[in-house]
C-alpha cells in the first residue's frame, strides 16, 4: 500500500516505518527496509547461506470477515516475503 511502497524506484533500497494496528494500544512502530528481491537473495548466497525456501504468504479466506479491504489489498499486492536460509 502507499504506506510501504514509498517514493523511491523499485530497485532502490530504502528504509521506512509505520504504526501497526491490530495489536492493541499503544500501536507498535515498526521499521523495515524495502529491497529488490535480487538484493535479498544474492546477499544471502554471497554471505555463504543457501536458500532453502521462499514463501509469499497469502491472506486466509477468513480474513475477509475481519477486513475485506485489507484482504483484497494483500491479495493484489503482497506485503511480506519469508526466506528460510541455511548456513
Amino acid at each position: 500500500d502507499e504506506r510501504t511502497r514509498g517514493e523511491e524506484a523499485y530497485f532502490t533500497t530504502s528504509r521506512f516505518g509505520l504504526y501497526w494496528s491490530g495489536f492493541g494500544e499503544p500501536k507498535p512502530y515498526v521499521q523495515a527496509y524495502r529491497r529488490p528481491l535480487p538484493d535479498i537473495l544474492n546477499g544471502l548466497t554471497e554471505s555463504g547461506w543457501r536458500l532453502d525456501r521462499l514463501v509469499e504468504p497469502q491472506p486466509l479466506a477468513e480474513m475477509q470477515t475481519v477486513s475485506a479491504r485489507l484482504h483484497a489489498e494483500l491479495s493484489h499486492s503482497p506485503a511480506f516475503i519469508c526466506v528460510r536460509a541455511l548456513g
